[in-house]
């Protein structure tokens, strides 16, 4: 249980950090404000905020479901598969599909 509570307290500060920094970039490129560079931040942060978003949505859905003195085995195992499913998706079409910007 402490694990899960250090992936997610870890998780959640470089969530905050991550889409904070795509926000700007995100702005910042919408503003033709260093655009160049905002595309290319754009481009590099996206797999790495996909990896940290499921990991901080993962490890939540696991705590708030987690009681106390209940199995929750059966759904550990369908949040992990869940999360690599979503992950290997986003992995997929960031390389199937790139973007033409």
């Amino acid at each position: 249980m402490n694990q899960i509570k250090s992936i997610h307290s870890v998780s959640a500060i470089y969530f905050f950090i991550l889409a904070f920094t795509y926000v700007i970039a995100a702005l910042a490129f919408r503003n033709d404000i260093m655009a160049n560079s905002a595309i290319t931040l754009m481009r590099m942060l996206d797999t790495p905020f996909a990896l940290i978003a499921l990991l901080y949505g993962g490890s939540t859905l696991y705590l708030e479901l987690n009681g106390e003195g209940e199995n929750t085995h059966p759904w550990s195992i369908l949040i992990v598969a869940g999360c690599i499913v979503l992950f290997g998706l986003v992995v997929f079409m960031n390389f199937a599909f790139p973007s033409v910007i």
